[in-house]
């Protein structure tokens, strides 16, 4: 197997492990890619840089394939953990909805342990690092306070924060990180589905749900299969497709989905505005692991050139001159990304949306919250806060 953007054994090996789901096809493939020479430390690198450690240790264990004894013990490790850390998020996970319950408040847990059990029907594959919780936005501060009285604190953006600021958090922001270090867990509060919403139109915390059963019975709520697809196009796109996991976990939720599904929910995609996302997302599932889009499906064969564009730039986010480095390692790694989200689709008002979103950093307005009629400067003081910053770090790395 060859994968555009990279000569990397060690990538292609990668993605031969992530298919989905087990099979001898699979085991085939992941022997293939192993024949040749494979520097293992540097497969470890790019392994846990694409955060599937879980999906590689197993296939490679399935296939018959062992790694050197070092590589062995740090990948076995890694994969306990991610193990481990599942039952523990999922536990934390049934807790706080139950809270979210008694408080009132709509909630739905996007990704993460329902998404593991939709698209896996395991926990300890899918690598999943917090708690997506969704909420309305009139609920957003109410949920904040729930969160931190159960002993999160909030871990972005930093600090202690006034009431004033608070609320210029919610009113610029779509999400908080907390964190609950005694429990080991973290949390990502959401009040808006999406960056741009005309990408993601009417999906929020009241829409229609299912329900996915953990192994003691407990029931968490997440978004029913056709906004979950739109949801997982969108978010790989929102973030370039930086990490091979996001495809993954898409390729491993459609297995099993004939043409005529993933037909239908390519097209509640084009009708909640994901079109260019679902055309994307397939595209590239077809690149890496051969699976091709429904013939007619619609929305790979219209976006046309600028499919192209973003497939490229995508393929290059992900893979790019060495598939180890991280994204913000890489000159104008996150331009890329920018330029994806303009390509995405949604008119004016998602270029509205994500201009508004560039030209308005959430620091700068914590730093220097205005009065609410001088807001409309924010967008004319990015460039000198920015330059600001610069200076100051630059006087702090000279004393230092």
């Amino acid at each position: 197997m060859t994968v555009a953007g990279t000569s990397s054994p060690e990538f292609v090996l990668t993605v031969a492990c992530c298919r989905w789901p087990p099979s001898e096809t699979r085991d085939h493939a992941v022997r293939e890619a192993a024949a040749g020479p494979i520097d293992w430390d540097r497969l470890l690198r790019v392994v846990r840089r694409h955060r599937v450690d879980g999906l590689v240790h197993a296939a490679l264990t399935a296939a018959g394939i062992e790694p050197p004894p070092a590589a062995a013990t740090v990948l076995a490790r890694r994969a306990h953990a991610i193990a481990r850390h599942d039952l523990t998020l999922a536990a934390e996970t049934a807790r706080l909805q139950g809270l979210f319950d008694a408080a009132g408040i709509a909630v739905l847990v996007l990704k993460g342990i329902p998404l593991a059990l939709l698209a896996y029907r395991s926990l300890g594959l899918k690598h999943s690092k917090d708690i997506d919780l969704l909420v309305p936005p009139e609920r957003a501060m109410q949920a904040w306070e729930l969160l931190e009285a159960q002993g999160y604190g909030l871990r972005q953006p930093r600090g202690s924060l006034s009431a004033r600021q608070r609320r210029l958090v919610l009113r610029y922001a779509r999400e908080i990180a907390l964190a609950d270090q005694n429990r080991g867990s973290e949390v990502e509060l959401r009040w808006r589905a999406a960056t741009s919403p005309p990408l993601l139109t009417g999906v929020d915390a009241y829409r229609e749900y299912q329900t996915v059963t953990l192994s003691n019975g407990a029931g968490i709520r997440t978004l029913n299969d056709d906004d979950l697809f739109a949801y997982l196009c969108l978010h790989g796109a929102d973030h370039g497709w930086s990490r091979l996991k996001w495809l993954a976990d898409l390729n491993a939720f459609l297995a099993g989905k004939d043409d005529a599904e993933v037909r239908r929910l390519v097209r509640h995609a084009e009708a909640i505005g994901a079109s260019v996302c679902a055309a994307l997302a397939l595209t590239l599932r077809h690149r890496l692991f051969g699976i091709a889009p429904p013939a007619d499906g619609g929305a790979v064969p219209r976006a046309g050139a600028r499919l192209r564009v973003l497939t490229a730039l995508a393929t290059d986010i992900m893979v790019g001159p060495a598939a180890e480095i991280e994204l913000e390692d890489r000159r104008f790694g996150t331009t890329r990304v920018a330029m994806i989200r303009f390509l995405l689709g949604g008119g004016w008002a998602n270029v509205m949306a994500l201009g508004r979103d560039l030209s308005i950093r959430l620091d700068d307005v914590l730093r220097l919250p205005l009065p609410d009629a001088l807001h409309f400067l924010y967008p004319a003081l990015r460039l000198p806060l920015w330059l600001w910053r610069r200076f100051i770090g630059a006087g702090r790395r000279s004393k230092a």
